[in-house]
């Protein structure tokens, strides 16, 4: 069985995961130089930093998924009514091009579409066009070929296997918080850690600040969707490696804190947990309808 390849691109933190059939087979972790990612553009710098997270997790696969941050890319969620099957990717074009602030020569469009009683609930995405084809060319030049793109937030909830719930991912350097519902993500957020990564209690504390921030601005621009004590809040990363994790989450965050369960093989020691957009990445089988610059234009997506 040909060996996967799962690369996430965060704003600070690159991280790579090999997988051969139901088993993980290599990882790495690097930490981006300042420089690598500008506003999401890379520089040569990122190229280096993934040749140098391909020689450190040992993989032998070639073909590559990336799973990238928010940087340069929109997204809306919207509805539209009942219609042909011949009219609806005019209507969603039509659609995303008057919602998102960007000159549709300049993007990549992306989009899923899930018909109801009531019409169509629409999942779309936009991404900087010139980002990405860098970003697909920074990668090339590393040795890898880019099989397929999706949004982190997407992967991350496929990796957790998360449908509806708070997802809070730490890493060194960064975390991703998602707010998923009904299988769609509604909000999504990245932010940098100013606390260095071995002063863990710092780390928590901004964490915790940053999280709290999030949810009350989530409460405003997402009204319809109840986040309560109740609501489990799924957590990555550095979490699963610290002896009490969970508990001293719940001593600062308000909810009920649920870790995601292994979905693959692993020896023991692996890290899988914080690789957890990776396994989104691997997991995915459908990517004929995913965010892939190399079909060129606007394309359909499962987002």
């Amino acid at each position: 069985m040909t060996a996967r390849l799962g690369l996430d691109i965060g704003a600070r933190e690159l991280k790579l995961l090999e997988a051969d059939g139901r088993r993980l087979t290599g990882h790495a972790e690097v930490l981006l130089p300042d420089g690598a990612l500008v506003e999401g553009m890379p520089s040569p710098l990122l190229t280096t930093a993934v040749r140098s997270a391909l020689e450190a997790g040992g993989v032998r696969a070639t073909r590559a998924r990336l799973a990238i941050a928010e940087t340069g890319t929109a997204f809306r969620d919207f509805r539209l009514p009942a219609l042909r099957q011949s009219e609806l990717s005019r209507a969603v074009a039509f659609e995303g091009r008057r919602q998102v602030p960007m000159a549709a020569a300049d993007v990549y469009f992306a989009w899923h579409a899930v018909r109801d009683a009531n019409g169509y609930a629409v999942y779309l995405v936009a991404a900087r066009r010139e980002m990405i084809d860098a970003l697909v060319s920074a990668v090339s030049a590393a040795g890898l070929q880019v099989e397929h793109m999706d949004l982190k937030p997407l992967a991350l909830a496929r990796g957790m296997a998360v449908s509806d719930g708070l997802l809070l991912e730490w890493g060194a350097a960064e975390a991703t918080l998602v707010l998923m519902a009904q299988g769609r993500p509604r909000f999504f957020r990245t932010f940098l850690l100013d606390a260095p990564a071995d002063d863990i209690d710092a780390q928590l504390d901004e964490l915790a600040l940053s999280l709290n921030a999030l949810v009350k601005f989530m409460r405003g621009t997402a009204s319809d969707v109840p986040i309560t004590p109740a609501t489990p809040l799924f957590l990555g990363g550095r979490f699963s490696f610290l002896p009490d994790g969970p508990q001293r989450a719940e001593e600062r965050f308000e909810f009920r804190v649920v870790l995601p369960a292994p979905r693959f093989s692993v020896s023991p020691g692996f890290p899988w947990q914080a690789h957890l957009a990776g396994i989104g990445l691997i997991r995915q089988n459908q990517w004929e309808n995913r965010l892939s610059p190399s079909q060129g234009g606007d394309i359909r997506v499962a987002a």
